[in-house]
């Protein structure tokens, strides 16, 4: 059995991808920091040699030949999170630690790479709220250059880096023609995490935009839409890389636009509301007077159902349901007192 290269193994979607491959009976290695490596040993114990883990602390400096060793394909989950450093650092990260990775796959003789991607390198932040669809062949238009300058917001730092690194893959595509190449570009992920994340409270990332639905003062107001309501269950967007991993190659690289569907934080607290009453006391109040954008951008995901066979998505409410149910369950492991 080949075994495959998973970095960010530790991470929200890396960590289902590697729970998905393991229950494909794939073999797999994941990249981790020293600082998780240990607790990522321990959830995947009982998977004896199905699974190891290669200690890589930074993706965009670490020499990565111990882990490609013996390594057929590649998924690369790796990357910055938005506002997690200075603009020139996640720009320079997202860029330098692909190309670094896509050389080392190259010099492995790997043959298959799946890169996650996002809508956001098709999209920038100024087109959310438009009545649009956008599909696979389109590009954010914002340079580095731009995403640089001191006035960028953290998310268009995050929406230009990926489509930065996106352009490293497309690159590599043109200059290895032997290599299967494919991205995955998800919109906004939520759901349960997988048992190989490391986390440090009930949830982070984009997860954190669920909880705010059930923390935060009693009487406070439903959290603003200030992101695009579009959604895809964590679950989904990793099987769209496992279906990509499997599927057979093309003479182009595979663009793969995945997305459930869209959300507003008001249609989910309503929900909550209706369908939870063990949450009443922690959920925001609706007023009817909340301001919900009327249009936002669309994603055309045909590309992902033509090419690796994904059409049937995990809807919002269960979305909504299992990523709620998932931050209670570690409410109770970290001991988060509820007021």
């Amino acid at each position: 059995m080949s075994r495959i290269l998973v970095t960010g193994a530790s991470g929200f979607l890396g960590s289902v991808v590697v729970d998905q491959l393991l229950a494909a009976d794939y073999k797999v290695r994941g990249t981790v920091r020293s600082s998780k490596a240990d607790r990522v040993k321990k959830a995947y114990a009982s998977f004896g040699d199905k699974f190891e883990i290669t200690v890589v602390d930074d993706l965009a400096t670490s020499d990565l030949t111990a882990a490609f060793q013996g390594v057929t394909a590649l998924i690369h989950v790796g990357s910055p999170l938005a506002g997690s450093a200075v603009a020139e650092e996640v720009l320079k990260s997202a860029i330098s630690g692909t190309e670094r990775v896509l050389d080392f796959a190259v010099k492995a003789g790997v043959k298959k790479v799946v890169v996650t991607s996002s809508v956001a390198a098709m999209t920038q932040p100024s087109d959310m709220f438009v009545d649009r669809t956008f599909d696979e062949t389109e590009w954010n238009p914002m340079t580095y250059e731009e995403a640089s300058k001191p006035e960028a917001s953290g998310f268009e730092v995050y929406c230009a880096s990926k489509k930065l690194a996106e352009e490293v893959v497309w690159k590599f595509a043109k200059e290895h023609p032997n290599i299967d190449f494919a991205t995955v570009n998800p919109s906004f992920l939520y759901g349960p995490s997988g048992r190989g994340q490391v986390l440090d409270s009930p949830a982070n990332g984009t997860n954190a935009m669920v909880y705010a639905l059930i923390k935060g003062p009693k009487g406070r107001p439903i959290p603003n839409q200030v992101l695009f309501p579009n959604f895809i269950h964590v679950a989904d967007a990793a099987k769209a890389h496992v279906l990509a991993l499997a599927a057979p190659p093309s003479k182009t690289p595979k663009r793969l636009i995945v997305n459930g569907g869209s959300v507003t934080w008001k249609q989910a607290a309503q929900y909550l509301a209706e369908s939870r009453p063990d949450l009443k006391d922690r959920l925001p109040v609706i007023t009817g007077d909340e301001k919900v954008p009327e249009v936002w951008a669309k994603f055309d995901t045909s590309s992902a159902e033509r090419l690796i066979g994904l059409k049937d998505y995990i809807n919002w409410k269960e979305t909504i349901s299992s990523t709620i149910d998932d931050i209670l369950e570690r409410e109770k492991a970290f001991g988060v007192a509820v007021l």
